[in-house]
């Protein structure tokens, strides 16, 4: 289940109608299945806008395909890697390229598990050897070591967390708020680090290999087609402005444990690092200071305007769907979030 930021921000099953959208324009064939109101006419823009851009060629999408992760990565799960880990950061390939797609009012960079974050930071430490003390590095190791592995409570965990009965959880929770102000400080201090933990959770590279799972370019567009713009991974400007944007969540994700008989009312939960880029940020960046005309602001919020009506549809959407939604739209995940976000 989606938490309500979550499922504000991720807008997973219309980012992935508008991934659908796109290679029907690329491969000159009609979406097929639910647009979720996407114009096609979006498609036909975007692809155009790839086409000048020198992206060409048949397109496929990778959707829920599971790629084979590195032998480097896979040694954090002692080579038994879950499936549910395997997910490619490319969303969808045209010719050579390989694209992730990012499209709505944020995007999730990384969500990962205890073993995906320890994989990305060592990751990071080997792309920045001899940059970080080992003392901070012993440090950051332990805080790493400390998130929650998949675990069950006897109940919801919003409620086990109020009780502070379970030692378990308390840990896991306290771990969760050291981390998260630990590493907004090092991103903060410490830039190759930050970019370098960038780099791996928005190009898979050290995770994939190089396979069809990691992305080579970051495709930002509207779901109308408009303000398209395409970025190569390995430009360093391009990821250094990612990164110091970033925002750090560290907190708990759950889901009910289910039996044939239905709900057990326990709840496997577990530790997950999260980084969030709030696109409204790139908006407000990206206005003229030195010019700032009323037309300007009237267009800046106009688009504020656009995305929480967006927003607020899907959200009605998914309530509509069945009464059960309801009851897990209400059902807000306990969250902590640093905001490591610098405004130029």
């Amino acid at each position: 289940m989606l938490s309500f930021n979550q499922y504000i921000t991720e807008g997973r099953s219309r980012g992935e109608a508008m991934e659908d959208v796109i290679i029907a324009a690329v491969n000159k064939t009609k979406p097929e299945g639910d647009t979720f109101g996407i114009d096609p006419k979006a498609g036909v823009t975007v692809a155009n806008f790839l086409a000048k851009n020198g992206v060409k060629g048949k397109g496929e999408v990778l959707g829920a395909d599971q790629m084979e992760v590195s032998k480097q990565w896979s040694k954090f799960w002692d080579g038994n890697v879950p499936s549910s880990t395997k997910t490619p950061k490319t969303d969808f390939v045209i010719g050579k390229t390989k694209i992730s797609l990012k499209t709505g009012g944020a995007a999730q960079l990384m969500s990962g598990g205890k073993n995906e974050s320890v994989a990305t930071f060592y990751a990071a430490l080997d792309k920045t050897k001899g940059n970080m003390q080992k003392k901070m590095v012993t440090k950051l190791t332990s805080m790493f070591e400390g998130l929650a592995p998949s675990s069950v409570a006897a109940k919801d965990l919003r409620s086990v967390i109020k009780s502070q009965k379970d030692e378990v959880v308390n840990k896991a929770n306290a771990a969760h708020k050291e981390l998260m102000s630990e590493l907004g400080d090092i991103f903060a201090a410490n830039k190759d680090f930050r970019d370098a933990f960038a780099y791996e959770a928005m190009s898979g590279e050290v995770k994939f290999g190089g396979n069809m799972g990691t992305c080579t370019h970051f495709l930002v567009t509207d779901f109308d087609g408009k303000n398209s713009s395409l970025h190569s991974v390995s430009d360093k400007k391009y990821v250094s402005k990612i990164a110091e944007k970033m925002k750090v969540s560290v907190r708990f994700k759950t889901t009910s444990v289910k039996t044939k008989a239905g709900k057990t009312g326990e709840y496997r939960y577990w530790s997950v690092v999260g980084l969030i880029l709030d696109k409204m940020q790139e908006d407000i960046d990206n206005m003229d200071m030195n010019m700032l005309t009323e037309g300007s602001i009237t267009d800046f919020f106009k688009g504020v305007w656009a995305r929480i009506k967006s927003a607020f549809q899907k959200a009605i959407t998914y309530i509509q769907e069945n009464v059960k939604n309801l009851f897990d739209f209400l059902s807000v995940e306990p969250q902590i979030t640093f905001n490591n976000s610098i405004k130029l």
